[in-house]
């Protein structure tokens, strides 16, 4: 009985994945089987891991979480075994996703993270991105760890500004060509 929960459990995941087009987190695939009340979150994370360990989901790690996205292999795993999915539970995740999809966007459309450089300041890289592709890259270096944390830190909430401000600025053409 066990083993049938855990194929059910990792067909959800293969099928949860296939319904969106960007990354989730580990956090965002497990709040959905949690709180549709199909498993726990150890449960979640344990079938995570077991279809990264099979090639069938793709891993990104980031230092604040993983990302999770589908790899070929997993879907030619979900068309052969999608029959064994129940309509309920299909029908369950996608109004799920149908309900949480702006926000489950939004939390992985930016990533920011920093790394200590050769010359031995520190990168503060940034991104926004659509479908899991950059919109826009910046790369930030200063000469603090305390200062590359803040940056990364603050990304979140300003980026869709700086985007805006970088955006109009830099498509401001008068007409003149040079």
């Amino acid at each position: 009985m066990a083993d049938q929960l855990q194929v059910l459990y990792k067909l959800m995941t293969l099928y949860t994945l296939s319904r969106v087009d960007f990354a989730m987190t580990n956090k965002q695939i497990a709040g959905i089987f949690t709180d549709l009340g199909y498993t726990n979150y150890f449960n979640a994370q344990y079938t995570i891991s077991d279809l990264v360990d099979a090639g069938l989901i793709h891993e990104e790690a980031c230092p604040d979480c993983f990302y999770y996205s589908l790899t070929d292999a997993g879907r030619a795993s979900l068309d052969a075994l999608k029959n064994d999915l129940g309509p309920d539970i299909r029908s369950d995740i996608d109004a799920y996703l149908k309900k949480n999809r702006l926000s489950f966007r939004e939390a992985v459309s930016t990533r920011a993270q920093y790394y200590r450089t050769t010359s031995g300041d520190y990168a503060a890289a940034c991104a926004v991105l659509e479908h899991s592709e950059p919109l826009m890259e910046l790369t930030l270096t200063v000469p603090t760890e305390q200062q590359a944390k803040m940056i990364t830190k603050q990304w979140k909430e300003k980026s869709p500004e700086i985007y805006s401000y970088l955006f109009r600025t830099l498509s401001d053409f008068t007409g003149e060509e040079s």
